[in-house]
């Protein structure tokens, strides 16, 4: 990880450190994790491959799924918060998801959907 800011700035011209490609990235993610939640992609849909595990135990699979949400700034349905997406500058989704009612004050809203 240490070499890819100097590659970026070879290969776009633009200057980047550890902190501005971390902020790329967590763009980019809470970007496509936006996209899906607006098709219908919540908690539910996300589950490891049946042959993950020799022995599945769900509870420390749905306690996984609380930490990665929380790691991430997303809701524990897995949408991504208001306050997270307004961080990274991308306060346009946020707004986005309220204005279809995936979002209600920061929190998830009742389900809606809409493409």
């Amino acid at each position: 990880i240490n070499n890819i800011p100097y590659i970026l700035a070879l290969s776009t011209g633009i200057e980047f450190d550890k902190e501005r490609v971390w902020q790329v990235v967590q763009r980019n993610r809470n970007l496509v994790r936006a996209s899906n939640v607006r098709r219908g992609l919540r908690r539910q849909d996300e589950k490891p491959p049946d042959d993950h595990w020799a022995v599945r135990d769900h509870a420390f699979e749905q306690k996984l799924l609380d930490d990665y949400y929380r790691f991430k700034g997303w809701t524990m349905d897995g949408i991504p918060t208001k306050e997270t997406l307004d961080r990274l500058g991308l306060s346009f989704v946020s707004e986005d998801l309220l204005r279809r009612g995936i979002l209600a004050d920061g929190g998830p809203a009742q389900g809606k959907t809409e493409e």
